[in-house]
C-alpha cells in the first residue's frame, strides 16, 4: 500500500477540481499494478486555529488547540473526506489526531449543546465517521484505539523522538517496542516506522537512503518487521537505490508473503531485547500448516553459539520437532 504521507505535498482536504483530478490519474496508475493508495489528513485533536465556531472552547470561554468534533467542523471536514475518496478511488485513510476525549463548552456549535454533552457528542460523530468509512471498506490508520469502530491500525508502541536516533539504536528501542506491545495487539494491528529519510530530527545517522551505504541496517529493518508480521512505514521517495537492494528487499517480501499466515498469527514471547544477548519471539497457531515459526537476533557483535528450548505447547505439536 501507497500512502501520502504528510510532508509529501499531498493536501486531502485541498478541494480544486484540477488537484482531486491528478491525485485520482496517481490512483489509477497504482492500481494497475495492484497497489493500494491511501492518504493522511489531521482531522481534530491539534488541529486549532479553526475559529470559535469550530474550535472547542475551554470553561474559561478560550478557544483550544482542538477542533470541536461536534461543531460545523465535523460537517466540513467530512464531506471533504467523503468527496475526495469518491473522486481520487483512494481505498485507505490515515485519520491522524481523531477525537481524544477533549471537552468543549462552546453554546453554538451544531452538534452539541454545552460542556455537559461534548464528550458524548464527539465520540458520536467519530464513531459515526469510521463506521462510514467501513461501509465503504476503506482501510483506517488511527493513532487510538478505535478498532470497534472501524479502525485497523494503530502505532505498535514506539515514541515519534526513537526515529531520530541512530539507525542500529532506532532499531533496537523499535523491537523492544513490539516485544512489548504484541503482549496485547496482533502483530497486524499496529505500524511501525523506518525513516529511509529524516523523520523529525537525527539528520543522516537517522536515515537509512541510501540503502546501498547502509545496507546491513536496512536489511535488519526488513527482517525485524516482516519476521514479527508488524507492518513498518517505509517513510521515503524508495524502496532499494540499486539491484542489489532491490534483492535484499525483494528477498524479505518472499519470505513474509510465503510465510504471511504464521508471522501475522499470536506471538510467544521467549526473550526480551535487551541488547545484551539474542531476544526471540515464536508465532504459534495451531490451526495452519506452518504451526510455529522462531525468529531469533543477535544483536551482540559476537557469534552467540547456544541451544534453545521453545514452547511448543500453542502449536498444538505434542511431540518433539
Amino acid at each position: 500500500m501507497y500512502i501520502y504521507s504528510f510532508g509529501s505535498g499531498f493536501t486531502l482536504e485541498n478541494t480544486d477540481p484540477v488537484y482531486i483530478q491528478s491525485i485520482a490519474q496517481q490512483v489509477s496508475l497504482a492500481h494497475q499494478y495492484n497497489i493500494e493508495v491511501g492518504g493522511y489528513d489531521l482531522i481534530d485533536l491539534d488541529r486549532g486555529g479553526l475559529g470559535p465556531d469550530w474550535d472547542c472552547i475551554d470553561t474559561q470561554g478560550r478557544v483550544t488547540g482542538d477542533g470541536c468534533f461536534a461543531s460545523g467542523w465535523y460537517d466540513h471536514i467530512h464531506d471533504i473526506i467523503f468527496n475526495f475518496i469518491n473522486k481520487t478511488g483512494m481505498s485507505m485513510l490515515e485519520t491522524d489526531g481523531p477525537y481524544g476525549g477533549q471537552t468543549c463548552s462552546a453554546h453554538n456549535h451544531t452538534h452539541h449543546s454545552s460542556y455537559d454533552d461534548s464528550v458524548f457528542q464527539q465520540n458520536r460523530l467519530q464513531i459515526e465517521l469510521y463506521h462510514q468509512l467501513k461501509q465503504m471498506n476503506i482501510f483506517v490508520n488511527q493513532p487510538d484505539g478505535y478498532f470497534f469502530q472501524g479502525g485497523n491500525k494503530v502505532g505498535m508502541g514506539y515514541n515519534e523522538d526513537q526515529y531520530n536516533l541512530p539507525r542500529w539504536q532506532d532499531l533496537s528501542v523499535s523491537r523492544q517496542g513490539m516485544y512489548d506491545d504484541t503482549y496485547y495487539h496482533l502483530p497486524t494491528q499496529g505500524w511501525m516506522q523506518v525513516p529511509l529519510i529524516q523523520y523529525h530530527g537525527g539528520g543522516e545517522a537517522a536515515e537509512f537512503d541510501p540503502m546501498s551505504r547502509y545496507l546491513l541496517e536496512y536489511e535488519w529493518a526488513l527482517a525485524q518487521y516482516l519476521s514479527y508480521g508488524v507492518a513498518a512505514c517505509y517513510r521515503g521517495p524508495r524502496l532499494y537505490d540499486n539491484v542489489q537492494t532491490m534483492g535484499v528487499a525483494g528477498k524479505w517480501v518472499d519470505f513474509y508473503k510465503k510465510y504471511r499466515g504464521i508471522v501475522t498469527s499470536d506471538i510467544v514471547h521467549v526473550r526480551r531485547p535487551d541488547m545484551q544477548d539474542f531476544d526471540c519471539i515464536l508465532h504459534v497457531n495451531p490451526f495452519i500448516t506452518n504451526r510455529g515459526l522462531a525468529v531469533v537476533f543477535n544483536p551482540t557483535s559476537t557469534s552467540l553459539n547456544f541451544t534453545l528450548s521453545l514452547p511448543l505447547y500453542y502449536t498444538g505439536i505434542s511431540n518433539k520437532v
